[in-house]
């Protein structure tokens, strides 16, 4: 097993992104998940499960994981992760999960891993989903969450709490199988050094726009480049919505449009404790509004969501029908916008996600990933969590395809991409001839701004104190430069720092360790980290490999 852990990690990686995917447009079931009729669907270690368990404990618990974690929880986070590794679709990371965690049931008995009713209880209570504002488990929202969260889903309690045990032996299981793969403390403790080194020299760069200067292709050299890879030439699809953006009747700060009163003369002439009692009793006042207006608007920001909760439901009820006609029970005003490409769609959807975990993502992506199937509900989207405090729900109303451009549709992107990809080989080819002057100059005591210039460089840097946490300047700096320089020996050339249009040779004068002061707490902080990373390997290459032994087999593809 311990073998397979490096195979895996690759595959780790790219589950990360599957399941971030799912955690913000949530799932979108296929028609596998939604059969019902007791079809056969997977066979694993010998036992056959239906359409109707894969619902269950697959696509529906899927589904609940996600809009759990979304709160925040790291391990309903490593839950997903754990099971999914290696999907590259939502639909595969639905099936890996569902199987994992069949393999995991399987696997209490070996390791002997019951989680008791406490124990789930406790875990269930700590949930971030659950909790008050004070951190604490709130029983309305955690009643709430049973009646609608999972009456959606067409789950109960009992399955929370079976979802839950299964989240707790993963966890044991995790520490199980990880608990024999030790961590090298010299080792971590070498890199911790070269991690706390500062490091100086010089930067030696090639700018890409002399060499693109340089190239000027005929007419008859762009169409042969662009028959030889036409089909990387694409037109974007286009996509048309219908779609309701629904904000909470927030109460307005009177206190912040109130502005303080002069001070009156008996202001003025009053004692000092007096003037203290005053001004605790207007801070208390103000103290109080505050939290009264805090108070109302969280009111009316759950009195929105259970009214978005509610137009989704009854979507789902209507198969999608209706759309216009809810939104106009709620006052809330229906857009439908014209065809337009994923990169310049209309600004009221070019808005950000709510999420602190989505900085920069915005709503159009959401919607742009919305898959459809045989069933009309897949046209709507999942409510989408914008700005400070409103929701988003769209319905896909028509979409045009991507299609291969036409040589004329195409021409001018060609000739642009001939002449990036000719001048760029150009520069790494002068850079590689440049670098080895530079290295020649360098062992004769030159010092490299004069071997640059000999080289026919004229843009040199000299750079001091660049560590780990050091941020380069990227307008004349390479942005990974601590890290190409961080194990070159002083008086040497890092490796050649080819980026897009630009080329950096960078000379290491000096390299020095930093000792820390607290250097004994932080080494062990970094090998309590690499063994959970260790943990967390192990249990991908577990998974892996238990899948490989029950011989998992797809009856749905056999049909």
């Amino acid at each position: 097993m311990i073998e397979n852990i490096r195979k895996y990690r690759a595959l780790i990686i790219l589950s990360l992104v599957v399941v971030a995917i799912a955690l913000v447009v949530g799932l979108q079931s296929s028609s596998v998940a939604r059969g019902g009729n007791g079809r056969a669907i997977l066979k694993i270690a010998g036992r056959t499960y239906d359409d109707k368990e894969y619902q269950h404990l697959g696509s529906g618990a899927f589904e609940l994981t996600s809009s759990l974690a979304r709160s925040g929880d790291f391990t309903l986070y490593q839950f997903l992760m754990g099971l999914s590794a290696g999907a590259t679709t939502q639909e595969d990371a639905v099936e890996k999960f569902f199987i994992g965690r069949m393999l995991i049931r399987q696997a209490k008995d070996e390791f002997g891993v019951h989680p008791g009713d406490q124990e789930i209880s406790d875990y269930i209570r700590n949930l971030r989903v659950f909790s008050d504002k004070d951190g604490k488990f709130n029983e309305d929202n955690y009643r709430n969450f049973v009646k609608k969260g999972l009456g959606r889903l067409g789950m109960t309690e009992g399955d929370l709490r079976d979802l839950a045990a299964d989240i707790i032996a993963s966890k044991k299981i995790n520490a199980i199988v990880g608990s024999g793969l030790g961590v090298n403390r010299e080792m971590v403790a070498l890199e911790v050094a070269l991690e706390n080194q500062q490091i100086e020299g010089e930067i030696a760069s090639l700018s890409i726009d002399p060499f693109e200067k340089e190239i000027k292709p005929t007419d008859e050299e762009i169409k042969a480049y662009w028959e030889t890879i036409q089909d990387a030439f694409t037109t974007e699809p286009l996509r048309k919505f219908t779609y309701v953006i629904a904000t909470p009747d927030m109460p307005a700060d009177a206190a912040a449009e109130t502005k303080d009163a002069p001070e009156s003369i008996a202001d003025v002439a009053a004692s000092d404790e007096a003037k203290k009692a005053a001004a605790k009793k207007k801070a208390d006042e103000k103290a109080k509004a505050a939290a009264e207006l805090a108070e109302a608007r969280r009111k009316k920001q759950i009195e929105l969501d259970s009214l978005v909760d509610d137009f989704t439901f009854k979507l789902e009820e209507q198969k999608g029908a209706g759309f216009e006609e809810l939104a106009a029970k709620n006052n809330w005003t229906v857009k439908t916008t014209e065809l337009f490409p994923q990169s310049k769609p209309p600004a009221e959807l070019d808005v950000n996600l709510r999420s602190s975990n989505n900085r920069g993502a915005k709503a159009v992506n959401d919607l742009f990933r919305i898959k459809l199937t045989s069933d009309p509900i897949s046209k709507i989207s999942q409510p989408i969590a914008i700005d400070e405090n409103q929701w988003l729900v769209a319905r896909l109303d028509g979409e045009e395809k991507s299609r291969p451009k036409t040589y004329e549709e195409a021409k001018d992107e060609a000739r642009a991409q001939y002449i990036s990809e000719k001048a760029a080989d150009a520069m790494k080819a002068a850079a590689k001839v440049a670098a080895e002057k530079i290295k020649t100059a360098l062992a004769a005591g030159k010092p490299l701004t004069e071997a640059a210039k000999e080289a026919g460089i004229e843009k040199t840097k000299a750079f001091t104190k660049v560590n780990s946490t050091y941020r380069p300047d990227t307008a004349t700096e390479p942005k990974n430069l601590f890290e190409a320089a961080r194990s070159v020996d002083p008086g040497s050339l890092a490796e050649l720092i080819i980026e897009a249009d630009r080329t950096f040779i960078v000379h290491v004068a000096k390299r020095e360790v930093v000792k820390e002061a607290n250097a004994a707490e932080r080494l062990d902080s970094e090998v309590a980290s690499r063994a959970s990373q260790n943990e967390t390997l192990a249990f991908a290459a577990w998974i892996t490999t238990q899948t490989e032994a029950a011989k998992v087999e797809q009856l749905y593809k056999n049909k």
